[in-house]
């Protein structure tokens, strides 16, 4: 495969757009300029992840004797628990929103959202299967600009859409990453039955 192809596979993988609306939902309440330095500090805290897991993944999993389907369930349930709070955040008020709101670092964004189980799988098998360190990290760096170009443009949909727009989108992201972590915990499921009977 060339750089192109697997910087491309990466950034499909990855899906910036497709979460975008969900990362807005998750750093709307914060400033304009500050949403934007955490979807771009986001997108730093994925990259590293990602190329942790190319140089350390397989090392770090076996050392700790986590296998790869612990990996997928366990960012199902974090997923499912984030799309909880977003579905039913129409039920704080705006002054109770603004006081209990965390900042999110690393987690649910940087992963699992960006850098999600799915990624962080295929990179290490492209590690595997390619064998050529270098050629993997340009291609990881070249998928991370699109991804970081799309991150970083995410909190203009707020000015776009507006409070009530992103309260309603919300919702709708919230329900669709339920079932996106749903997906995961299927996923993981299935490893964990054909790691038991294969």
């Amino acid at each position: 495969m060339s750089v192109f192809t697997i910087a491309l596979t990466l950034f499909i993988i990855a899906n910036p757009i497709g979460v975008t609306p969900v990362i807005v939902s998750l750093i709307k309440d914060f400033d304009f300029k500050r949403q934007r330095f955490i979807a771009f500090r986001e997108a730093m805290l994925a990259l590293f992840l990602a190329l942790f897991f190319q140089y350390f993944g397989e090392v770090f999993l076996n050392a700790l004797q986590i296998k790869p389907f612990a990996v997928t369930i366990t960012g199902g349930l974090l997923l499912f628990a984030v799309a909880l709070s977003m579905i039913f955040s129409f039920h704080e008020s705006t002054e109770e929103a603004k006081q209990v709101k965390q900042e999110p670092f690393f987690v649910p964004i940087a992963t699992p959202i960006i850098s999600g189980p799915g990624l962080l799988a295929t990179i290490m098998i492209l590690s595997q299967r390619e064998n050529n360190n270098f050629k993997l990290t340009m291609a990881i760096l070249l998928a991370w600009i699109p991804v970081t170009a799309v991150m970083t443009f995410a909190p203009y949909l707020q000015k776009i859409f507006g409070k009530r727009g992103l309260a309603g989108m919300e919702q709708l992201m919230g329900m669709i990453l339920a079932l996106l972590s749903m997906e995961l915990v299927v996923k993981g499921t299935a490893m964990l039955y054909h790691a038991i009977y294969t």
